[in-house]
């Protein structure tokens, strides 16, 4: 009997299906318990019973006869196959498939009257049908977690695609923001070519201040395809001078400037491999957030200098500052606190900027002093 025993579960580990589990499970039965023919029921998600494997002496027109309509229990599935079968002198027997409390289906065992089973073969049956059940639970426990898995791996595919999704709007929003600082001032600069019509120094001195923005604008564009490319940005990283991306910041918004005190202080910089589009981009988004602070009335000071082996740019306002509830939060992603008029953008641009470029973004600010930006980069070596 052991040896039947290890034998069949050594067959069952082998099975890579339920139905071919059953169909051992019956010969079997019939083969080493002295059953004259096994029937073998496996049992829906519904609780129904449905004949998966038979083997034996039986007629195929007996189990034609077979009514399992309105069968729920392994009682009324006994009684089903006795009323088949009837014609034959056949004892009947059932055991059900349990595992963990789990029904899987049943054994049913047919035996001529003359000849029961004796404690011996009752025995090996009992312990078939547990070897079986178990190892229907283990199938069924795996069906489980491989749909999880699935299911897993669904939902992260869904979700990689929504942060995708995610990742673009919030990058068209940030080319938007930008793209909106460094083309504004082109309205004043049109303004101001109107005014200065008679003066042909004075218009073609503005008209190489337009181009300078509309080259920029442009380059900012071109981060759209860099994203469509999956390229690197750092690839148009070339050895800059900060000194010259803060004169051209403060070209570009000069126009917004109108009643501000701009107090600007350079200091003598060693070069730093970054995007200079991006430079411009980051010190037009720290000088417009000074403006806004200030609401047309009081100081911005540019200063640049040098630092733990690199070079810094600092935009600094004597505004109201900081509130603290704020100050942890202004490098989130679309947050703002201009309402409808910000987009939430413009810091968190900056400080991905000097990431980018193994930088660091450095903030002070004190509620009713003022506040200050510092970006700073390595130097070239």
């Amino acid at each position: 009997m052991f040896l039947t025993l290890v034998q069949f579960s050594k067959l069952v580990a082998d099975s890579s299906t339920s139905e071919g589990i059953f169909s051992l499970l019956a010969q079997t039965v019939v083969d080493r318990c002295g059953a004259s023919h096994a029937l073998v029921f496996g049992t829906s998600d519904t609780g129904d019973f449905t004949l998966l494997s038979s083997h034996g002496a039986c007629d195929d027109s007996d189990l034609s006869k077979l009514d399992l309509d309105g069968v729920c229990s392994v009682a009324e599935l006994r009684t089903a196959v006795i009323k088949a079968c009837s014609h034959g002198r056949y004892d009947f027997r059932a055991f059900p498939l349990i595992s963990e409390a789990a029904l899987f289906g049943a054994l049913i065992i047919l035996h001529p009257e003359s000849q029961p089973l004796d404690d011996t073969q009752s025995v090996l049956v009992e312990g078939l049908t547990e070897l079986t059940a178990i190892s229907l639970n283990k199938t069924y426990q795996h069906q489980k977690l491989q749909k999880a898995f699935d299911d897993l791996r669904m939902s992260q595919d869904t979700l990689i695609r929504t942060e995708k999704f995610r990742a673009l709007g919030q990058m068209s929003a940030g080319i938007a923001h930008d793209l909106k600082n460094l083309l504004s001032p082109l309205v004043l600069y049109t303004d101001h070519l109107r005014d200065a019509a008679g003066n042909r120094d004075e218009v073609l001195e503005t008209l190489e201040r337009v181009d300078r923005i509309l080259a920029r604008g442009l380059e900012t564009v071109e981060r759209l395809r860099d994203f469509s490319r999956q390229s690197s940005e750092e690839s148009d990283a070339v050895p800059t001078d900060l000194n010259e991306m803060v004169r051209e910041a403060i070209e570009i918004c000069r126009p917004r400037l109108s009643g501000i005190q701009l107090g600007l202080q350079l200091g003598s910089l060693p070069l730093t491999l970054i995007r200079p589009a991006d430079c411009v981009t980051a010190l037009v988004n720290l000088l417009f957030n000074a403006v806004d602070a200030l609401q047309g009335k009081g100081r911005i000071t540019v200063l640049t200098g040098t630092a733990d082996g690199g070079a810094w740019v600092q935009v600094a306002d004597n505004g109201p500052g900081i509130p603290p509830e704020i100050r942890s939060r202004i490098l989130e992603p679309l947050f703002t606190t201009k309402g409808n008029l910000g987009t939430g953008l413009g810091v968190s641009t900056v400080y991905a900027f000097t990431q980018r470029h193994d930088g660091r973004l450095e903030i002070e600010s004190e509620p009713g002093h003022g506040a200050s930006f510092k970006m700073w980069f390595p130097a070239i070596h």
